[in-house]
């Protein structure tokens, strides 16, 4: 079944690099299970693939050395000899290379995934068969950092949450073309990031499709992945289903929040805690506690009931979008006028008030830093608004997301709408409110927020 993980630290604390190990040596390192059965390898000859004295790969790709090794193959260092360019280039296990059905489930499922591009998912761009090594893959070579750093303390909920949104994002991508990806865990993740315009946002990438699953060649799916994130369903031999990625989705969650894996021991104790033990409380494990909202996110993702999780990664997303809403709520405080230090061009600052369109400009936390009479009357306050938090308003509380879109546009220098629908009574129309969200490179780093109120259409329905 695999390697024991008794040389996990105690709690089954995540985060310490692998030990670098002499080329040649095939025992795992000490926490290669909580690191995915992975490890780090140097030294490595670049002509070098399996024992074997290799030049290229498929007849265009140079081996310049070893980046890592796991239950599944080796994956190398490679480039591409008539563009140059550096890719990451999976070598099957002999294992699988020897299994005939196992080879060609892994080119069927190879070919699927070359076809997906998501922006939080690494991308397969060639496979094939060589006749010297046998089946390989290609892939982007992610230059970043690891999720979880060495002595990684526990991340905070904001940071956490960001990430399980992005891989939720990715896997509602696969799962709805058909793939099971079988392997998230935190050591298939990287960290790399993006610029826009002046800013630079942290993007979160999947790694490893777990497209090379063992097959045992008799019809019976063989038990693989990392065993602490393996689903209860997924220990007691079921095979790999949306709701086992929800689960791994889960523990990911707990990882990055607790900086600990939920069970630790050897394979069967972990496998036999998933199956019958509860989950410790992550505030025990934290060492305070997680809003209600995160937490009851992530024991839902964790139920032994696989009906008992959510029905799909989108679903996840929803309720992860819902519980930072509520995150955001609760981290505002009223605050006093704030101080405007510097000058506003008094032309731009009169067409501002005289428009009958609800303008205002926001702070990143939703203090309403300058609005116009259109914007205090639609928030229904006679006096100045300015000082105040959009969220002591009711626009806050109409608008489902209104605060993940505030943080959305300031952090992606991208603007973003929102839409809702304002029912007043039977006697009336429904208001439809039309919100857009605009980034200003103004001191202050500032939002613009413009809101358009007009009747509802009876005749479109609800989105």
């Amino acid at each position: 079944m695999g390697p024991t993980a008794q040389n996990l630290p105690e709690g089954g604390a995540v985060g310490k690099a692998a030990t670098v190990e002499p080329t040649g040596s095939s025992e795992l390192t000490l926490n290669s299970i909580a690191r995915g059965n992975f490890r780090q390898v140097v030294g490595t000859a670049w002509s070098t693939v399996g024992g074997m004295e290799v030049r290229t790969v498929g007849g265009r790709y140079a081996i310049d050395g070893r980046l890592g090794e796991g239950t599944n193959g080796q994956v190398y260092r490679a480039r591409h000899l008539q563009l140059g360019k550096a890719f990451a280039l999976k070598v099957i296990s002999p294992t699988i290379a020897l299994d005939g059905a196992a080879r060609a489930r892994f080119n069927e499922e190879a070919k699927l995934a070359s076809a997906i591009s998501h922006p939080n998912i690494v991308s397969v761009v060639d496979f094939g068969e060589d006749a010297q090594i046998g089946a390989y893959m290609v892939m982007e070579l992610v230059e970043g950092e690891p999720l979880i750093n060495e002595q990684a303390a526990p991340m905070s909920v904001r940071r956490a949450c960001d990430v399980l949104g992005q891989i939720a994002d990715a896997l509602d991508h696969i799962h709805r073309r058909g793939i099971i990806h079988g392997d998230v865990k935190a050591e298939n993740i990287m960290l790399t990031a993006e610029a826009t315009g002046a800013r630079r946002r942290r993007i979160a990438r999947l790694l490893d499709f777990g497209l090379a699953r063992l097959s045992s060649g008799d019809g019976e799916e063989q038990l693989n992945g990392s065993p602490h994130y393996l689903a209860p369903e997924r220990a007691a031999g079921a095979p790999p289903s949306v709701a086992a990625d929800i689960y791994a989705l889960g523990v990911l969650g707990y990882v990055m929040l607790t900086a600990a894996l939920p069970f630790d021991g050897s394979v069967v104790e972990i496998l036999m805690a998933h199956i019958n033990r509860d989950v410790p409380g992550l505030a025990q494990r934290r060492g305070e506690a997680v809003e209600p909202a995160v937490e009851q996110l992530i024991l839902r993702a964790l139920s032994k009931d696989p009906a008992k999780r959510h029905g799909s990664a989108a679903a996840f997303r929803a309720e992860l979008n819902a519980a930072m809403d509520a995150l955001e709520q609760g981290q505002r405080q009223p605050s006093g006028p704030i101080p405007v230090a510097h000058r506003r061009d008094p032309t731009l600052v009169a067409a501002f008030e005289r428009s009958r369109v609800a303008q205002a400009l926001l702070s990143l936390d939703g203090d309403i830093v300058f609005a116009n009479k259109s914007f205090a009357r639609l928030v229904g306050i006679e006096s100045r608004v300015e000082g105040l938090n959009v969220g002591q308003t009711t626009l806050a509380n109409m608008v489902p997301g209104f605060a993940r879109a505030l943080r959305a546009a300031h952090d992606s220098g991208q603007p973003c709408e929102r839409r809702a629908r304002v029912f007043r009574g039977s006697d009336a129309p429904a208001l439809e409110l039309t919100l857009w969200f605009a980034p200003l490179g103004v001191p202050g780093l500032e939002v613009h927020l413009l809101v358009r109120v007009e009747d509802a259409d009876p005749r479109r329905r609800d989105e």
